[in-house]
């Protein structure tokens, strides 16, 4: 489920990054890989937070706890740590030996994931 819901939300993204970057503005699609989910998460999730919390005020908003939570957040945490690391020290270039380590990083996560979701981790 989390994986299909993933993809679904992530389609649209992707093609318009590609498109972007094949037109000529690379610089634009890597700003716009990060500034997509950024703004989804920052805005949709702290509108829909301050929603939530307006009605159920003054209690606070009970969150359920996923192991998948965490682990989302330490794989999102590693490639924004790891791209902070290698493009500056690359001198701004993109190679595609780190694209290949992005998506090779996005199929163990998703590995983990579904791991996860069996109950087999």
């Amino acid at each position: 489920g989390v994986t299909v819901l993933a993809w679904g939300n992530s389609v649209g993204d992707l093609v318009a990054d590609v498109v972007i970057a094949r037109g000529g503005q690379p610089t634009m699609a890597v700003a716009s890989c990060y500034a997509g989910p950024l703004f989804n998460m920052v805005m949709g999730l702290g509108l829909a937070f301050s929603i939530k919390t307006a009605e159920l005020a003054p209690a606070p908003l009970p969150l359920l706890h996923h192991p998948n939570i965490p682990l989302s957040f330490s794989f999102l945490f590693i490639s924004l740590i790891g791209t902070l690391a290698y493009v500056p020290r690359k001198g701004y270039k993109i190679t595609k030996s780190f694209g290949v380590a992005l998506i090779a990083l996005y199929v163990v996560f998703t590995a983990c994931s579904v791991l996860v979701e069996i109950g087999v981790v």
